[in-house]
């Protein structure tokens, strides 16, 4: 290879060099306070007018990394205040505590009360399914908690989701043919799973599957 030959190989690194320097991308890591927590959600308390109204009842919350907080706090705090017993259920790979957002940004810790595969559908009256982000991505493809939520369908246990927590029982097959609700970006998805779609109800009750539209909604979801 002559000189002028050498040359040209060296000018063309060099320049593929400067080319691919101009064209990467800087990256700074993202700080806590920077993470945006989404719109506030001012629902009213239900008043609390019998403490003693759902004594007896035990109520399984079924969550995973990533539940919006409100959609699991809100009823939480319902059911305690009347007397009810509750259980925060998740998969059996997160130990201790699961994690509640806000919108995108981490934001409380609730302790799990058991795993999935030490909770029994009859020791509950009530299977409730919250949304979030993650949340439904975790849970609809993890095939215990699939089992569990067809399983309570199976005992007619009362099984309520909210927001994208519809999404665990487009996967558990419990949509097709019946009357659902959910946040609007996941109302295609249930049409084409087969569900009938309403729109326009903060409630939609078909059986013994009760759905909401999203945080908005949680004081008649509550109440539901």
């Amino acid at each position: 290879m002559n000189k002028i030959a050498r040359i040209i190989i060296v000018l063309a690194l060099m320049i593929s060099q400067s080319v691919f320097s101009a064209q990467s991308i800087e990256t700074t890591p993202v700080k806590f306070n920077e993470v945006d927590a989404g719109m506030p959600y001012n629902v009213e308390k239900v008043p609390v007018t019998d403490a003693q109204s759902m004594t007896g009842a035990r109520i399984a919350i079924v969550a995973a990394h990533g539940f919006e907080e409100i959609e699991a706090t809100y009823p939480i705090e319902y059911f305690l205040s009347r007397g009810a017993e509750v259980d925060i259920i998740a998969p059996d790979w997160i130990k201790d505590r699961v994690m509640a957002v806000q919108f995108l940004k981490p934001s409380v810790w609730l302790p799990v009360t058991k795993n999935i595969s030490q909770a029994v559908v009859t020791d509950y009256c009530a299977v409730v399914i919250p949304g979030g982000a993650w949340n439904p991505i975790i849970m609809r493809t993890d095939q215990q908690i699939l089992e569990f939520v067809k399983s309570a369908q199976k005992a007619n246990k009362l099984i309520a989701a909210v927001c994208h927590g519809p999404q665990v029982l487009i996967s558990a097959g419990l949509v097709k043919g019946r009357m659902i609700t959910g946040v609007g970006d996941i109302r295609t998805d249930l049409a084409n799973a087969g569900a009938e779609v309403v729109h326009d109800q903060p409630v939609v009750v078909d059986g013994n599957i009760l759905t909401s539209r999203d945080p908005n909604d949680l004081a008649e979801f509550s109440k539901g």
